[in-house]
C-alpha cells in the first residue's frame, strides 16, 4: 500500500470519539486496498461524510455533500464495477451469513446495519452480508441510503454483497421517487447523476448462494430479491441454475428488455393458497408461484433455504412453505410514515435461523453475543 493511500486509510477509520467505532488492524485495511483495486479517496470522503451526518441526527445539509463529489463517487463506482461479472454469485462461506431486506432510502436502519457491522468485523472478518436490493425509492433520503450501502460494500468487498432489485430499475425508480429526489436536490443537473447511478444498477447480480460448510456437511441458500427464476410458459420444468446464467439478460436498464426468468427474480411473489403460479394479463408482470413450484426448483438446485425481499411486512418478515423462505422488510419507514418493525437475518449452518430487530438495543445485544 502506498503510504498515501495508507494515510487515506488510516483516517478514514479514525472518525473520532462520537462515532464509537474502533480502527481496523492493518491487515484488513491491507485486504480492503488489495481487494478494492486501489480505491479513489471519494469513496472514504464520501463515507466518513454520510457516517458523521447520520451521527449528527441524520442531518443531511449539515457539511452537505455536492453534485460534484456524488458523480466522482458513481464515476468511481462505475470504474471498480465496470461490467456484471457473475449474474448468479455462488460463494462458500464459513462463517455466519446475514440477510438485510429491502433498505428503501431508509438510511436510518442503514446506518444501524453498517455500524452493527463495521463493530462485528472487529472480532469477526469472515462473516457474510447479503442486501436483496431496493435500496431507493419510497424515501426522501433514497440517494444518500444508496450510496452509504455501495462504498459499505466496496470497502468490504469480501464480506458485503448487494444484489438487485425491482427497484433498481428506470421503469420503477421514475415513478416512485428517486428521480425526483435526485431533480429536487439538484436540479437538472440530477438527471447526469441519475444515469451514472442507472449504469451501476445494471451491472448488479441478481441472485446470491451461499454454499455453508460445517466439515463435509453442506447447506445452500439463495437469496434473491423477488422469487425462484420461472418461465411462465413451462413452469412444471424447474430451472436449473447453472443452465440459466448464460440466458439471463439482465444487464439492461428496464425489466421490459429482461428474459422471463429474470423477470421472474426480480418480481415474482410465493403464495401459500395456489399449487402452480399465476400471472397478470402478460408474462411480464408480478407472477405467484406456490409450494410445489417451488418445491421442485429448491430440489432440482439442491437449495435448502431461500432468502428474498420485495414485500412489505408490518413485523419486518414472513416465513413461507414449512421454513424453506425466508421473507424479509428492512425499512421502518414507507412513503414517508413509520409503519413497519424492520429485521434481518442470521444464519449459521445447523442452527436456527435467527431474526434480528434492526434497532440499536438488539444490534448491541446480538454484537455481545457474538462476541462472548
Amino acid at each position: 500500500m502506498s503510504e498515501q493511500n495508507e494515510k487515506i486509510m488510516l483516517e478514514f477509520f479514525d472518525l473520532g470519539d462520537a462515532t464509537q467505532f474502533k480502527q481496523l488492524d492493518l491487515g484488513k485495511i491491507n485486504e480492503i486496498e488489495e481487494n478494492s483495486h486501489s480505491i479513489s479517496p471519494i469513496i472514504f470522503d464520501i463515507f466518513e461524510k454520510l457516517m458523521k451526518q447520520c451521527l449528527k441526527g441524520f442531518n443531511f445539509t449539515n457539511n452537505e455533500i455536492s453534485f460534484t463529489e456524488y458523480m466522482e463517487f458513481y464515476q468511481e463506482v462505475n470504474r471498480l464495477i465496470p461490467r456484471l461479472k457473475k449474474k448468479i454469485i455462488t460463494e462458500d462461506c464459513n462463517s455466519s451469513v446475514y440477510y438485510i431486506g429491502d433498505t428503501h432510502g431508509a438510511i436510518q436502519e442503514s446506518f444501524k446495519i453498517v455500524d452493527f457491522f463495521y463493530k462485528l468485523f472487529q472480532f469477526n472478518k469472515e462473516i457474510k452480508i447479503i442486501f436483496v436490493g431496493d435500496y431507493v425509492d419510497r424515501n426522501p433520503y433514497d440517494l444518500e441510503n444508496l450510496t452509504l450501502i455501495t462504498a459499505f460494500h466496496l470497502l468490504f468487498p469480501s464480506n458485503v454483497v448487494l444484489i438487485r432489485g425491482n427497484h433498481e430499475d428506470r421503469l420503477i425508480n421514475t415513478h416512485y421517487g428517486f428521480i425526483d429526489n435526485l431533480l429536487r436536490t439538484f436540479m437538472e443537473k440530477g438527471e447526469e447523476l441519475y444515469e451514472e447511478v442507472i449504469k451501476f444498477f445494471t451491472h448488479l447480480p441478481l441472485a446470491h448462494i451461499a454454499q455453508m460448510h460445517s466439515g463435509e456437511k453442506l447447506a445452500r441458500v439463495m437469496a434473491v430479491h423477488g422469487g425462484i427464476p420461472i418461465d411462465p410458459l413451462n413452469f412444471l420444468e424447474p430451472a436449473i441454475l447453472e443452465e440459466i446464467e448464460s440466458k439471463l439478460k439482465c444487464e439492461v436498464d428496464k425489466s421490459d428488455d429482461m428474459d422471463v426468468y429474470s423477470v421472474s427474480m426480480l418480481w415474482s411473489d410465493p403464495d401459500e393458497m395456489i399449487q402452480g403460479i399465476l400471472t397478470g394479463a402478460h408474462l411480464h408482470g408480478r407472477m405467484r408461484f406456490g409450494f410445489p413450484v417451488f418445491q421442485s426448483f429448491i430440489d432440482a438446485n439442491k437449495i435448502n433455504l431461500v432468502v428474498r425481499g420485495h414485500q412489505k411486512w408490518n413485523n419486518g418478515y414472513h416465513i413461507f412453505f414449512d421454513g424453506k423462505l425466508y421473507s424479509l422488510f428492512s425499512t421502518q419507514t414507507y412513503d414517508g410514515k413509520i409503519k413497519f418493525e424492520p429485521k434481518m437475518l442470521r444464519l449459521d449452518f445447523g442452527q436456527t435461523p435467527k431474526i434480528i430487530p434492526i434497532s440499536f438495543e438488539s444490534l448491541e445485544s446480538e454484537l455481545k453475543n457474538s462476541t462472548n
